[in-house]
């Protein structure tokens, strides 16, 4: 969460015989979650149309991935052992589920400090999904976190969003080709995401429909989409089939998301390659400096921000706000799911 400071599958699997990740027999095992079927979703038209998402039928899956990747592997700052833990983990669940996943593995200049930059390796972990159509949406959360707590909500929680997702949508029916992306290196600099975009073709920017930005999803008091406002129809159609639903999902039009030029999460590189993005988050911008960095009230976390910080653990979250964390994983899991199945761009 807001960072301070494909090309074709061929290839990316050329690229595995000359980048370097660290190999997986250097990766201590981690335990992924039996895949169990869920409540299924209710088969729908191509038209908004209503749900039941007032009970909690999505998120255990997620909640599953979160858990394990927070206090199995702890804090994965990028580069590290940890980080490098965290993409075979979501490797071999992609694998599980029962999709071919490939590595896009890249070295690139980030940011140690802000003041001091350095080379990192890292790797971007891809699923593809075909579709009606090879148009293109990219879903994406980053993998890795900041040192400090176990990055529950920044950013497992996208993560297992993604990762649920993807279980929830293997054998579904979608308008589009979808490719689950989990980018690494976001706390250094964004450098997966741009590592993506800077690898695709003019051709392959023109056939990506839209990129949906998962990032911080548990800890805010209230659940936001952004966008560009040029560019909106993502985020539009996610606020009607919300309000249609009733779930309390909100935006900020005309949102500042970047910082001294910086952009603030994974979206950024789409947005700058002309790519529509729906960005979503939980924060709560009535409070503090109103800038969206402070998402609870100050008596909680460190002074009302619990991303980056030792709060950022499933165990606090769930403490401090009983039932927030399915709640959210439900909400979103919901209106993702529908948008994924039902959203066409041309209508």
């Amino acid at each position: 969460m807001k960072s301070l400071k494909l090309s074709s599958t061929l290839l990316i699997l050329a690229s595995l015989a000359c980048g370097q990740f660290l190999p997986a027999t250097t990766i201590p095992s981690v335990a992924v979650p039996s895949i169990t079927a869920q409540s299924a979703a209710t088969e729908v038209d191509a038209t908004l149309e209503a749900a039941q998402p007032a009970e909690i039928v999505y998120g255990a899956t997620a909640r599953g991935h979160i858990a394990a990747i927070t206090e199995q592997i702890g804090a994965r700052w990028t580069g590290t052992e940890q980080e490098a833990q965290t993409a075979q983990y979501i490797q071999d669940t992609f694998a599980q589920i029962g999709y071919e996943p490939v590595i896009q593995p890249f070295s690139r200049s980030g940011w140690v400090d802000d003041e001091t930059e350095s080379i990192f390796k890292s790797a971007n972990v891809i699923a593809v999904k075909g579709g009606e159509s090879d148009q293109v949406i990219v879903i994406g959360a980053h993998y890795d976190s900041s040192d400090e707590g176990l990055g529950a909500d920044d950013n497992a929680s996208g993560v297992g969003i993604l990762l649920e997702l993807a279980e929830q949508l293997k054998d579904i029916s979608t308008p589009y080709t979808i490719h689950f992306i989990a980018f690494g290196g976001e706390e250094a600099g964004l450098l997966g995401s741009q590592e993506y975009v800077d690898t695709l073709s003019a051709d392959e920017i023109s056939n990506t429909v839209g990129m949906i930005n998962l990032d911080s999803l548990i800890a805010g008091d209230i659940t936001y989409v952004y966008c560009s406002e040029s560019k909106s129809a993502l985020r539009d159609w996610v606020l009607s089939w919300a309000k249609l639903n009733e779930i309390a999902l909100q935006t900020i039009p005309n949102v500042e998301l970047s910082e001294d030029g910086y952009g603030i999460s994974d979206y950024d590189a789409f947005d700058k390659a002309g790519i529509p993005f729906a960005y979503f988050e939980s924060t709560n911008w009535t409070l503090g400096n109103k800038d969206g960095y402070t998402q609870v009230g100050p008596q909680y976390g460190d002074g009302g921000a619990v991303f980056h910080t030792e709060y950022d653990t499933l165990a606090y979250l769930d403490e401090t706000f009983p039932n927030r964390v399915d709640e959210h994983l439900n909400d979103v899991i919901a209106i993702l799911y529908n948008l994924l199945t039902q959203y066409n761009a041309n209508n």
